[in-house]
Parts: C-alpha cells; sequence; structure tokens
C-alpha cells in the first residue's frame, strides 16, 4: 500500500461542519479567521491574512504564539503550521473571490526546514485547486532567521510562483539590509510605526519616507494594525499601497467581500482631498507664500534686505530668517534674523553665520531658478544654521540674466496640523 503523503496526514485531521473546515490539534479545535487587506487606491480589499482561532474542550481560547510555544518540538512544530495553513487554505477557498490574495503566515522555523519534511505545500494548493499566485507568504522579520535563512525561505516560496511578504518590519532587528538581499514583493509595517509616528511629529515626518525608501527598493508597502480614522490617515498620508486594521475590518469566520470597506476608503480619501491642495501648499503656508511674493518688487527696488517689506516679513508668526542668493547659489550677505535671535543650540554657533555660504546643492535654490516668479517650499530639514527643523520658501528675483533668490526660513514643529 502506498504510504500516506504529509497532505493526506493533515487532511485526516480536519472536519467540515456548517460552521466552515475546522482542524484538531491535541485537546484543541482550530478555526479560521480572516481579516481583510484593502488597497488605498483601488478603494476596495485586495486580500485576507489568515488567523488561527484556538479553543480547548471547555471552549476556553489560546492565542496563538502559546499554541505555537506549545510544540514539544521541530517536528510538531512543523505538523502545526501545516495544519494551520491547510485549514486556511480549504477555508478560503470555499468562500473567496476569484482574484483577491490569501495572506499565510508561516513560522520562522517551518519556512526555514519544512520543506525537509517532505512536499506539502505544492501539493495542498493542488488540492484545493488554488493557484501560487494568489497566495502571499508572510515570513517574520525577527532574530530567529539569519541574512542567509532569510533569503533562502523567501526564494524557496517564490520559486513555487507564491508572493512573498516580510512581516513586522519596523521592530525588533528590522533592518534595510534584509531588504537589499532578499526583495519581498511585499514588506508590512507593523503597527509600532503608527503608534510612533502618533505620538511623535518627527516619527510623523519620516513615515512617509520610509514608505518612500521601501517603494524605491521594489515592494509594495502594506500598513498593519490600522484602528482608527487618525491611524488610516496616516497610512494615507504616508502613500502606503495597503492598509489592514480594525478600522476597516475585524476578523471574521468568512472572507469579507470585495466592496465592503469601499465606503469607508472613500470618505478617508476625500478628507485627505480637502487637506491636501492640488498645489501642494498646506495651509500654514499660505499667508508666507503671499507675503514673500508681495515682498519680492520692494526687495527689487531696495537691494538689499534692509527694507520695511521684509521687516514685515520677519514679523509673520514661524518666521525665523531671510536671506539672499545670487545665480550662482552664494549667499548675499548675512541673513536676517527674526527678532534678533541666535542659534537654539549653543553648539552650533560655528554654522551661525552663512555670510557667503554657498547654497548650490539645495533644492530650494535649485528649484526657484527653473520657476521663476514662483513661490518653491521644501519638505521639513535640519537647519544647520539654527539648529531646529525649518521649511524653506524661495522665489527667484530680477531679470534671468542675472536671478537672485530670496528664500525665508520658517520654524516647522509650529507649523504642523493639530490631530
Amino acid at each position: 500500500m502506498k504510504p500516506e503523503s504529509a497532505t493526506q496526514r493533515i487532511q485526516l485531521l480536519l472536519q467540515h461542519s456548517t460552521e466552515g473546515v475546522i482542524g484538531h490539534h491535541g485537546d484543541y479545535t482550530l478555526r479560521s479567521a480572516f481579516q481583510s487587506i484593502v488597497s488605498l487606491s483601488h478603494c476596495r480589499s485586495v486580500g485576507h491574512e489568515a488567523l488561527v482561532r484556538a479553543t480547548d474542550s471547555a471552549g476556553a481560547t489560546l492565542p496563538p504564539s502559546a499554541l505555537f510555544d506549545g510544540a514539544a518540538n521541530e517536528a510538531e512544530l512543523v505538523h502545526l503550521d501545516r495544519l494551520c495553513r491547510a485549514l486556511h487554505v480549504h477555508n478560503f477557498a470555499q468562500h473567496a473571490d476569484q482574484n483577491s490574495w490569501l495572506f499565510l503566515n508561516v513560522h520562522p522555523i517551518v519556512s526555514v526546514n519544512g520543506r525537509f519534511y517532505g512536499r506539502f505545500f505544492e501539493e495542498l494548493l493542488e488540492a484545493a485547486h488554488l493557484p501560487p499566485e494568489r497566495i502571499v507568504i508572510e515570513i517574520l522579520e525577527d532574530g530567529l532567521l539569519d541574512d542567509h535563512q532569510l533569503a533562502s525561505a523567501v526564494s524557496f516560496y517564490r520559486d513555487r510562483g507564491c508572493l512573498v511578504a516580510l512581516d513586522d518590519f519596523g521592530i525588533g532587528h528590522s533592518n534595510f539590509g534584509r531588504i537589499w538581499q532578499v526583495k519581498p514583493h511585499i514588506v508590512k509595517l507593523d503597527r509600532s510605526n503608527l503608534v510612533f509616528a502618533r505620538q511623535d511629529a518627527t516619527a510623523r515626518r519620516l513615515l512617509p519616507r520610509l514608505v518612500k525608501l521601501l517603494h524605491e527598493a521594489g515592494c509594495l508597502v502594506l500598513i498593519e494594525g490600522v484602528g482608527d480614522e487618525y491611524e488610516a490617515m496616516l497610512a494615507m498620508e504616508s502613500d502606503a499601497d495597503m492598509a489592514q486594521g480594525y478600522y476597516f475590518s475585524r476578523p471574521a469566520s468568512e472572507p469579507a467581500g470585495l466592496g465592503e470597506s469601499t465606503a469607508t476608503i472613500l470618505s478617508l480619501i476625500e478628507r485627505y482631498r480637502t487637506q491636501t491642495p492640488l498645489n501642494g501648499q498646506t495651509s500654514p503656508h499660505t499667508t508666507h507664500v503671499q507675503a514673500l511674493l508681495d515682498t519680492t518688487a520692494e526687495v527689487i527696488a531696495c537691494g538689499s534686505l534692509h527694507c520695511p517689506a521684509i521687516d514685515r516679513l520677519l514679523n509673520l508668526d514661524h518666521a525665523e530668517r531671510c536671506y539672499l542668493v545670487d545665480h550662482a547659489g552664494r549667499q548675499i550677505g548675512d541673513s536676517r534674523i527674526a527678532g534678533g535671535r541666535r542659534a537654539a543650540d549653543k553648539r552650533l554657533r560655528p554654522l551661525e553665520s552663512t555670510h557667503d555660504a554657498v547654497w548650490v546643492r539645495r533644492s530650494y535654490w535649485r528649484r526657484a531658478l527653473l520657476h521663476a516668479g514662483k513661490v518653491q517650499a521644501t519638505r521639513p530639514y535640519l537647519s544647520a544654521s539654527s539648529g531646529e527643523l525649518c521649511i524653506t520658501l524661495s522665489v527667484s528675483l530680477g531679470d534671468s540674466r542675472n536671478p537672485i533668490v530670496l528664500c525665508l526660513d520658517l520654524k516647522h514643529d509650529d507649523l504642523m496640523p493639530a490631530h
């Protein structure tokens, strides 16, 4: 008699019931729960993460981490991991649409050593008639795997036609070296990124840059743990491709319909649209932009920063300093400082004077020359002169043969919108 395959042995532990397929492991009954993963651009669900729910004979629940921690050895760990994946695949195949992804968690040890316990995953997908391109394997990016093991695990599932997501990026041992090395299709940013962004203005500014860097590395970005509208807006503002969390849907025994979260996402987009004008100028800049434009004629007539127009400009809220930069990128004279203040951090006094400084590398100078007469605004950056975070507004003055760029630094922390 032909011996049973690993897939057949797992199938014996699955039971079809009125509530779907359930599994049995020792004294525990295992069920599937599915949480939607939404695309913030497509305004709908594009996938579902499968989660295991374990209960004992008395109906008490056991957290997934405790369930796996209870495995006596590697062989039992592999068996339990496979049982959970089989459970989820069969439940997903019964209820899901024909296009969405199924996100499956794989224990880090199993992702490396599971292949040595026989051919299982391919047989499972074949039995469920689920093509591998609809599977996203989530591999935990933590200290259990070294770089070589992680790359090997990613390659194993990639070679079988699945997508691979690096899970929980942003906590513990996360590092970009692994992104360059393993090149996952999707990076799931841990909820800690949202928590930090909510609590700290610096983290809030850096989150979009983290997403941008991951995009440039060739990855789609999914932010998980979105719990409310504020965190959903953080995900939207960061330009994340996908999001997941209670704000969009809670885990359920069946995959949600494609359009279940559409109304929520459309409402979020409308709020984002009203808060982000097409010209990129946020409302705290508007007064300063107009004041800078109103100043230009007077500065040209005066030929320097020592004129009433600059006095008025520096009296505006958040104004830090004004300075002129010539067509070669060299500052003309010293800056005029609002209120005559000196550098906020006295340790930066050697950088305080910017007389004859060369700003040829600064984007605000280059863009002002390219777009004559139009005010340009930078992203926030640390001013070497003041030691504070600032935004620079710049506009070119004079004729095209010998233009001069007028610059206004604004203290950035005061410009952060209140939430």
